[in-house]
């Protein structure tokens, strides 16, 4: 299906393509398999969005926040490809679009956004699968939505962006502790906020 705005993450080896806006907010989830070469459609999830994050954690997909073409959204859907089901969870503490997505530790981070009165977050929030609870951490040092988000070595990599300007910021997090403990990162020059972000 011809979309953007969309979000996409792989579990065991295939491409799954979820959400997005092609006139209307979709809930379209397709699957790519690359041994056969082919897309296979599989059940709509439950809200119609874009615009939102997405990631894996132990073979299910998680879809969170966006856009439903009336407000912004705190909505989080989790697909199970076993049963090819969704299932509701608790919502996100702030709702907003733009935002980025990574796992981490078998937890889901959903970092940056922003909403309809204009402003950009640096927000963090972690969501835990087994206590089906979310926790806000430090804010990033950059206001931002529109960038995206990786993990490496258990950290987490934001990277570029918009804040009415575009960004070629990239700052990380480290979640040992909310503390300025030293941590080795991928730069020798990297220095920790109080926050234990640290710009790259």
């Amino acid at each position: 299906m011809a979309r953007y705005g969309l979000a996409a993450a792989t579990i065991d080896g295939k491409l799954y393509a979820v959400g997005g806006f092609n006139g209307n907010y979709l809930n379209t989830l397709e699957v790519y398999d690359p041994t056969n070469n082919t897309w296979t459609t599989k059940a709509s999830m439950p809200t119609s969005t874009g615009y939102f994050g997405a990631a894996t954690i132990d073979g299910k997909l998680y879809a969170v926040g966006g856009h439903d073409g009336n407000s912004f959204v705190t909505t989080l859907e989790v697909y199970d490809p076993a049963n090819n089901t969704w299932t509701t969870k608790a919502s996100m503490p702030t709702a907003r679009f733009g935002l980025a997505a990574a796992a981490i530790d078998g937890q889901f981070y959903a970092v940056g956004g922003r909403d309809n009165s204009g402003g950009y977050f640096p927000t963090l929030e972690i969501y835990d699968p087994a206590s089906d609870t979310w926790t806000t951490k430090p804010v990033m040092p950059t206001n931002r939505y529109g960038l995206a988000a990786a993990t490496i070595d258990g950290q987490l990599y934001a990277v570029n962006g918009s804040n009415g300007n575009y960004l070629s910021t990239l700052e990380v997090f480290q979640l040992t502790t909310d503390t300025t403990s030293p941590v080795t990162t991928s730069s020798p020059s990297a220095t920790p906020n109080a926050n234990n972000w640290y710009n790259q």
